[in-house]
C-alpha cells in the first residue's frame, strides 16, 4: 500500500508539472470544467438524474485519468479518458434535450454542461490524434 501511495504521490506531481507546462488559457478552460462539469454536478445531482450521471462519470474519469498518468505519464493520450467517459454521457444529455427545461437555473447549466463538455471532446481528439499520428 506504501508503494501505491507513493507512486500515486508522484503521479500527481507529474501531472502538476504537466499542467503547469500547459498554455494558460487551458488551464483556465480546464478551470471551467471542474467548475462547470464537477461543481455543477455536485449542486445538481441531488434533484437530477443527468446531473448525477454526469457525477458519476467525473468520479469515474478522476479514477482513470490516474491510472493512466500512472501507468504511461502525462501526455497527448490524456484526453483519452475525456473520449471514452463523457462520449456516452453526451449522447445521453442530447437524448435528455427534450425534456429540459432551457429557462431555469438547471436548464442553463445542462446547456453549458453539454456545451463544455463537446467543446473538450473536440479538443481532446484532436490532443489524441496528434500524439497517436507522432508516435
Amino acid at each position: 500500500m506504501e508503494q501505491f501511495m507513493e507512486s500515486l504521490q508522484a503521479a500527481m506531481a507529474a501531472q502538476n508539472v504537466y499542467v503547469a507546462a500547459l498554455p494558460q488559457w487551458v488551464q483556465l478552460w480546464m478551470n471551467w470544467m471542474a467548475v462547470c462539469l464537477f461543481l455543477g454536478s455536485l449542486v445538481f445531482a441531488i434533484f437530477k438524474v443527468e446531473a448525477r450521471w454526469l457525477l458519476l462519470a467525473n468520479l469515474i474519469l478522476i479514477v482513470a485519468t490516474m491510472a493512466l498518468g500512472m501507468s504511461i505519464g502525462w501526455n497527448g493520450l490524456w484526453g483519452s479518458t475525456h473520449l471514452v467517459i463523457w462520449t456516452p454521457v453526451v449522447i445521453y444529455f442530447i437524448r435528455r434535450w427534450p425534456l429540459i427545461e432551457k429557462r431555469s437555473v438547471y436548464g442553463v447549466w445542462f446547456v453549458l454542461a453539454l456545451a463544455t463538455m463537446i467543446i473538450s471532446l473536440i479538443f481532446d481528439a484532436k490532443d489524441v490524434a496528434q500524439y497517436l499520428l507522432a508516435a
